[in-house]
């Protein structure tokens, strides 16, 4: 979606930025402006930046929305207002492009995966003599994407995992994702093995009673789910979504595909971020929403959407929130040398293959 969407008094009004910091913002939000015109600068923002980021943004989206873009950038340069792996996937799709992330800080702990714990896990599979394809989420690093047939996002993982031709998926990394797919595409969901405690042979016998009841009740596959989740999401209960029925039963609770499956089952809706912005736009008639996931996103809505009430069990993502207006004001200013995105062109002609497939996949 377009930004620029709210101004620095409503910003104020709504407690996002000190009245103290009026002056600064607006002076910042004047100077970003000049240098993108200046350099021809192009910011793209996730849905869960910082509201004051999202308004001088020039575009702002989910992972998926974000990808597409980054493969049609036609600027001088990016400051990619997101989180590591997203400004790794904007240098993967437009090479040509000099990508900048305002903050080191801005990584992502479910990105966190080991390539070759992936590659140990692809041959364990072959060694069963499975017919899978392995699917990657965009919330890993480029190493591991580049060892993937497509990568995903969580608002087109089930179709991307329909179009890939196996019976059997190895989804990576995140394990209530995975549950998500296995689902809506009639597989069997397999649990991951314990966080750093993969053993072939005790996997083996966990999985194969399950891969034997899919069977019997004609499934078309499996998915393999990995040890990995969201800290953020991962965190939330049935019981923050137990206090809204409570307290106001005709709220629609709405959950990303990250938390885990128990709440997925109790929601209304599963949606990724972009989809929950569109939803409750599409939606005039419903004025309060329950919505789970991280606060950027319904900070947002509550500034797009001010007659609505929006309950917030949401939690924080300190990685997201470690750009700020200040960090990107000075990169694009400065072009730091340290803060600049590349990668080796095998990896990143690897992880370009896996994204592009995605975007094909999900047309």
């Amino acid at each position: 979606m377009d930004a620029g969407f709210v101004g620095i008094d409503r910003l104020v009004r709504a407690g996002h930025v000190e009245p103290g910091q009026r002056d600064r913002v607006i002076f910042l939000w004047d100077e970003i402006r000049r240098l993108k015109r200046e350099k021809n600068a192009f910011l793209p923002a996730h849905n869960y930046q910082l509201p004051e980021i999202q308004a001088v943004a020039d575009y702002v989206g989910d992972s998926f929305e974000l990808a597409v873009r980054a493969r049609d950038i036609n600027a001088g340069l990016v400051v990619f207002c997101g989180v590591r792996f997203m400004a790794e996937g904007c240098h993967t799709l437009a090479p040509q492009t000099p990508v900048y992330l305002p903050s080191l800080k801005a990584l992502c702990s479910l990105a966190e995966v080991d390539a070759d714990d992936v590659a140990e896990r692809q041959e364990f599979l072959r060694s069963l003599g499975r017919n899978f394809a392995t699917m990657t989420y965009v919330n890993t690093y480029a190493d591991v994407k580049a060892m993937s047939d497509a990568c995903c996002t969580s608002s087109n993982a089930p179709r991307i995992a329909a179009g890939l031709g196996a019976p059997d998926i190895l989804f990576v990394p995140d394990q209530n994702l995975a549950y998500q797919v296995a689902i809506k595409t009639r597989r069997m969901y397999l649990p991951p093995p314990e966080a750093n405690r993969f053993h072939a042979a005790e996997y083996r016998a966990q999985i194969e009673p399950l891969i034997r009841h899919g069977e019997r009740q004609g499934l078309v596959g499996n998915v393999f789910a990995w040890e990995g989740a969201c800290h953020v999401h991962h965190q939330m209960t049935v019981d923050d979504i137990a206090r809204i029925r409570a307290q106001d039963p005709q709220a629609v609770v709405i959950v990303h595909g990250e938390v885990k499956p128990e709440l997925q089952r109790a929601a209304d809706e599963v949606l990724s971020t972009s989809q929950m912005a569109r939803y409750v736009a599409a939606h005039p008639e419903k004025s309060r929403y329950a919505i789970l996931t991280e606060c950027g996103l319904v900070v947002r809505m509550e500034l797009d959407h001010p007659e609505k009430q929006f309950y917030k069990p949401c939690r924080l993502c300190q990685y997201m929130k470690a750009n700020d207006l200040e960090s990107v004001y000075e990169t694009l200013r400065d072009e730091p040398a340290d803060r600049r995105i590349t990668l080796p062109e095998g990896v990143r002609q690897g992880a370009a293959r896996a994204m592009l497939r995605m975007i094909e996949l999900a047309a």
